[in-house]
C-alpha cells in the first residue's frame, strides 16, 4: 500500500473512478467510515447468498468473484485488482450477493456498509453516474464474455483471453507481446468457461504452430495478427 503523505486508504479511494470526482476531504470522511482488512489467499470476502451488507474497495492484491454451480464448476465472472469496487450493485439493489469473492494473493480490502454507500451516493450526484457508467461498462463485458462462451469453439475464447490480456498489460519486444499472466491455469478455465486439461492443451496447440511462447506465467504473442485469426476462424 502507498505510503506517502495522503493516508493509504485515501490513495486506495482516489484510484477508484467514481470516487476521483470528490475532494480529498470527502473521501477522508468516506475513508473513516470503511473497515479495512486484511485477507489470505483463498479467503472469502463474502459468500454467494450472503445478505449484501457491504461494498468492497480494493487496495493491496487481486480479488475474484465466482458463481459457483452445484455440480462442482465455477465460473469467474470478474477478477478486480487495486482500487477495484466489489458488489455495489447488490447493496443498491438490496438482494443477496449474487456469487461469491475470492483473494486471488495476501490482499488488503476497505469495507464499506451499504447503507453509508447509498446515503453517500445520494449527496453525490457527480458520483453516481460515474458509478452508473462504470456499472455499465462490466455489464457489457459480461455480456460480452458470455456471448463468446455460447457460439465460441474454447480455442477461439482462449485466443481472445490472450489478446484482450495482452493488449492490457503486454510491453512489445523485439520476440512479440509479452506479458505475466496475474492468474493460473485453473482461473483462465473458469474465465473462459473449459477445464484445466483443455486450456493446457490449447495452449500447447498455440505453441506448437508458432503463435505463443510459454515459460510458466510468461506469455509471448509472437504474432497478434494470426491469433487475432483464430477469433475469426482463418486457422
Amino acid at each position: 500500500m502507498p505510503t506517502k503523505d495522503v493516508t493509504p486508504e485515501l490513495e486506495t479511494l482516489k484510484r477508484v473512478e467514481f470516487f476521483a470526482v470528490l475532494t480529498d476531504s470527502v473521501l477522508a470522511e468516506l475513508a473513516q467510515q470503511m473497515v479495512w482488512k486484511k485477507y489470505k489467499k483463498g479467503e472469502r470476502l463474502f459468500d454467494e447468498g450472503e445478505p449484501a451488507h457491504s461494498v468492497f474497495i480494493i487496495a493491496d492484491g487481486k480479488v475474484k468473484v465466482v458463481k459457483e454451480f452445484p455440480s462442482g464448476k465455477n465460473a469467474i465472472l470478474g477478477i478486480f485488482g487495486v482500487g477495484g469496487l466489489v458488489a455495489e450493485l447488490a447493496v443498491i439493489d438490496k438482494l443477496p450477493y449474487p456469487a461469491t469473492a475470492i483473494a486471488m494473493d495476501d490482499c488488503v480490502v476497505g469495507a464499506l456498509p451499504g447503507d453509508l454507500f447509498i446515503s453517500f451516493l445520494r449527496i453525490n450526484p457527480d458520483a453516481l453516474l460515474e458509478m452508473v457508467a462504470g456499472l455499465g461498462a462490466k455489464l457489457r463485458d459480461l455480456a460480452d464474455n458470455m456471448g463468446s462462451m455460447a457460439v465460441e469453439s474454447v480455442e477461439k475464447r482462449l485466443a481472445r483471453f490472450l489478446l484482450k490480456f495482452g493488449g492490457e498489460i503486454g510491453k512489445q519486444t523485439k520476440e512479440g507481446l509479452s506479458f505475466t499472466l496475474p492468474v493460473t491455469r485453473q482461473d483462465i478455465a473458469e474465465l473462459i468457461g473449459t477445464s484445466f486439461e483443455v486450456v493446457e492443451r490449447g495452449l500447447k496447440k498455440m505453441k506448437v504452430n508458432g503463435l505463443i511462447k510459454v515459460e510458466g506465467k510468461k506469455i509471448v504473442i509472437l504474432d497478434s495478427e494470426k491469433l487475432f485469426q483464430v477469433i475469426e476462424g482463418g486457422r
